[in-house]
């Protein structure tokens, strides 16, 4: 069954059903997005950390200063739907033709609703089949960390996923591991847990963000030899959680006590939603 996707724009103080022509979005990628995942209350639990990544990348940007209060309160009047996903994507509006901004942006937001899938783990119990993906993610320190609207290297690694995988992990232009192409990923080395440096690129997603709060976490650039040589690998996602990687190229995952140690993550994270 096709999915059921309910889509508005916040265009001059209200909600509409269409979406400008010479949206600077469609042109130019000139624009964030955040996919949520909601609560059965309809509360965002993982919410601070979505304000976290917009301010930074408003900030980035260079959008008017009043942006994210904006945004909140298109957010506050947006239509009620029962559907618990999200999806909101901020535009800088319209303009003239040409790159250049124009000097006082109006902000156009679209939401989209939708029923989020389940989690990994429940979808995929014996782990996620992941390879390594030969498309290399650009270094640029200045888009690093939060979600811009220009998505065409995981739209490229995307296309090549072999039919048998789940995930890939992307590796920057040096050959350094980043993230998957649609999660972060974390390794488990003698009850440590590693993630990458995304100081160069990369998107620092909000569950990488709430680990990162909850854990003892290491931070470091590491190569895919490392990676193959962890304990245990597991990708994660706001929309799909935390699941472990069964098989990376080849390389088994099977520890024990690793698998107990990322069930407990994925647990504490679904105990927010319920």
């Amino acid at each position: 069954m096709p999915e059921t996707v309910t889509a508005f724009s916040w265009i001059d103080g209200q909600w509409q059903s269409h979406w400008p022509l010479n949206d600077r979005a469609l042109h130019y990628g000139d624009g964030l997005f955040e996919t949520i995942r909601f609560a059965s209350d309809g509360s965002i639990p993982l919410w601070p950390y979505h304000k976290q990544r917009l301010l930074q990348g408003l900030c980035a940007l260079n959008f008017p200063i009043d942006s994210f209060q904006r945004i909140e309160e298109a957010l506050a009047q947006r239509p009620e739907s029962p559907l618990q996903g999200g999806k909101l994507l901020i535009s800088r509006g319209t303009g003239p033709r040409g790159y250049a901004p124009p000097a006082e942006p109006d902000l156009v937001l679209q939401w989209q609703s939708f029923a989020p899938p389940a989690w990994w783990y429940q979808r995929l119990p014996q782990g996620l089949t992941v390879g390594i993906s030969d498309i290399a993610l650009a270094i640029q320190p200045a888009l690093a960390g939060f979600k811009h609207l220009n998505r065409l290297e995981q739209v490229l690694a995307r296309q090549r996923f072999e039919p048998h995988w789940q995930e890939a992990v992307m590796l920057d232009t040096q050959g350094r591991v980043i993230e998957g192409c649609m999660s972060n990923l974390f390794l488990l080395e003698n009850n440590r847990l590693v993630t990458a440096d995304l100081s160069g690129c990369g998107v620092n997603g909000v569950v990488r963000r709430w680990l990162l709060e909850q854990q003892n976490v290491i931070i470091t650039p590491f190569e895919p030899e490392r990676l193959l040589a962890a304990d245990a690998v597991f990708f994660c996602n706001s929309l799909q959680g935390i699941a472990l990687a069964c098989d990376i190229t080849g390389q088994r995952y099977g520890h024990p006590a690793a698998q107990q140690q990322i069930a407990a993550l994925q647990q504490d994270l679904e105990n927010l939603y319920a």
